[in-house]
This record gives structure tokens, sequence and C-alpha cells, in this order.
């Protein structure tokens, strides 16, 4: 009932608002919420926006409707030109909610894409960038539900997935600083279309810079990934497999060291990263008769996730992603070092050693 009520809510306010914002002007303007990016055959990139369209029904009243509109261009000023024909009013693309890029388009860089949103007058840089499995013109085809713009939806989805600490939380601003800084790569929400229609952000994508590297990391990974990151949010999900049996820990607090060390004689560079996760048990299928020993299974959970993290920290390398910002660490602690290096070269030489440890806080029923 609340998403129904929110966008409602926000018309509202901007009709009441003085000054630009009156119905009038509000009326003459195609207000752009959603935009997706794919790249084409022929070299050009295929635009797809969702525009909130205002239609006065007389006496104060206004009927609102999401519409879709495409064109192609060789850049995004363009396809805006041609887009700007398509629709009654002018365009404001400076408010949309998310920017979702197509996997293809996002392997030749994202950079050049988002520079054009970043330097628009009053962009709204909280404006959340995904990446698609697939199309991105797909995702913001998916028809509203219940009168509520998907574009505002796939936004919300990715708060959610922030606040369960799948997906780092980045904005248009964020994500730009970071890609300009060659001491730290970025992972961005991928999102897709399942067999039934419907959305789901349930992986990260590994950049290399600003390119889309292909490689993906599921929702598991991806939560263990954001911890040893140091970006927990408000709470965040394991799935830890034992044996036969899946343990499911809720973390609730964390503490985490990072270290990187330089050996003086061969230059090689090692970064150590310890995380002590506080939590509860949620489920544990292994235990029928609902009496477990904490220390161990806080021992053997954290076994199953020192491998997982050991998997996750190679794939890193194999990607060529400094997702945790060695090299920034390196650039500081480093310098002289860091000014003679090529970071990009080097970085896949380098040892991660994870270390995870589990203090379980609460059983729940079990004992």
């Amino acid at each position: 009932m609340m998403k129904k009520l929110i966008p409602a809510v926000c018309l509202g306010i901007l009709l009441l608002l003085p000054g630009c914002w009156d119905a009038k002007m509000l009326i003459n303007k195609k207000l752009v919420n959603g935009i997706a990016l794919d790249t084409q055959e022929n070299g050009q990139i295929l635009g797809t926006v969702k525009a909130i369209i205002l239609e006065s029904k007389g006496g104060g009243q206004f009927d609102v409707k999401d519409k879709l509109a495409q064109s192609t261009g060789h850049n995004i000023p363009e396809i805006g030109h041609k887009m700007d024909s398509m629709l009654p009013g002018t365009i404001e693309a400076n408010k949309a909610f998310v920017i979702i890029i197509g996997d293809e388009l996002a392997h030749q860089g994202i950079m050049p894409i988002l520079e054009f949103f970043y330097r628009l007058p009053k962009a709204y840089l909280n404006t959340k960038v995904l990446i698609a499995k697939g199309q991105g013109s797909d995702i913001l085809s998916v028809p509203e539900v219940e009168n509520n713009p998907i574009a505002f939806d796939i936004k919300q989805m990715v708060n959610s997935s922030e606040r369960t600490s799948l997906v780092p939380s980045q904005t248009l601003y964020s994500l730009w600083n970071q890609i300009s800084d060659p001491s730290e790569d970025t992972v961005l929400p991928i999102i897709r279309k399942m067999s039934n229609g419907a959305l789901v952000i349930d992986s990260i994508g590994l950049f290399n810079e600003d390119t889309f590297t292909g490689v993906t990391l599921a929702r598991n990974d991806s939560s263990l990934l954001m911890l040893l990151k140091d970006k927990m949010s408000s709470v965040a999900w394991l799935d830890i497999p034992l044996g036969e049996s899946v343990v499911s820990f809720e973390v609730r607090k964390m503490k985490r060291s990072f270290k990187v060390t330089v050996n003086d004689q061969t230059q090689s560079i090692e970064s150590k990263i310890r995380i002590d996760l506080y939590g509860n048990i949620d489920s544990y299928t292994g235990s029928p008769d609902w009496i477990i020993d904490s220390k161990q299974l806080s021992k053997e959970l954290a076994e199953s996730l020192n491998k997982q993290a050991a998997k996750i920290t190679g794939i890193l390398l194999k990607a060529n992603c400094d997702a945790f910002g060695i090299g920034r660490k390196l650039k500081v602690s480093h310098s002289e070092l860091w000014k003679t290096i090529d970071w990009k070269s080097k970085y896949p030489e380098v040892k991660i050693t994870p270390e995870v440890h589990i203090h379980i806080t609460s059983t729940g029923a079990l004992k």
C-alpha cells in the first residue's frame, strides 16, 4: 500500500511547490524516471526511457501515465534530441531514478556513457546505476505494476539490496568518483528478468576500471564480498553450507582489519583482511534435536566461509578487479612504490589472505 502512495504523494508535493514546479510547467515536461542504454550491431546506442506524462483532466485533476520511448544514436545527446520529438513537452532527464546499462555495452566502458548524466545541470546524483543481464531495454520495458512506475520499483529493489548488504550503496556521484580513481575498482548490481517476467537483483558485476569484466558473483558470494569490503549496511544474511546442511547466519555487527604490506627485498605485495562477524543462527537444518554446540559450530562456519572467501579473492585477481581498494591503501602507505609500478599489471600478482571469524550471539530456539 505504501509503494502505491509514494509516487502519488511525490507528485502532489511537486504540484504544490511554487516557482518553476507549478502545474502548467509540469504538464509541459516529460519527467524521465528510468533510462536504459544498449549497444547496437551498427555501433550505435539504443536508448530507452520511461517517462511520466501528466495529462490534465480539468479541475486541478491529473492522469499520470508511464510511457516508453526509444531511439538510437551515436551518443547520448543525439538520442535525447530524437526522443524530444517523440513525446509531448520538454524532456527532463536529470531526475532519473535509475540508469540501466546492458552488459554488452558495459563491456565497452561506462565512463563515456555516464559522463553526460554526471555533467547535467542540476543532475540527480543519487541516481542508481545497474548492469542488465542482456538488454537494458528488456528490463525497462517490463509493464508497470498496479500503476507504479517500473523505474521506481527498480530503485526500491536496489535500496532493499543495499540495506541487506547484497550490493554496495552506490550512486551516480560516488560511482563516478570511484571509476575516476585508478587505485580502486567498482562493483555494480546486476538486474535480470526471470522466466516468469519478474525482475530480480541477485548478483553483482566486477569491473576493471570502467569496464565490465563479464564476471559476476551470485548472492551469497556477493554478501560475503560486501562484508570483506567493510560495506555492511543494516544487516547481512549468509547461507553457509556445512556438509549436507545449510546454516542461515544473520550478521548484525562486524569488525574489520585491513593491512597491505610490501616485501622490501622482492617488492611483492600482500594484503590481509580479517573480519569478525557477530550474529544469530536463523536456521540450521543439520540440528533436528534443536541442540547445538555454539563454539564448535562457530569454528565450522568460519572454516566454510574462509574457503568461500579464498575463492572470491581468487576470482577478483583473475578478473583484475581491485574491489578491496588495495591500490588505494598502497598509494597512501607506499607512495614511492606506487609511483613506479603499473598497478593493473601488478595487481594480479598480489597475495590476498582473507580471514573470517564467526561469533554466535544467539541461536534462537536452538539450545
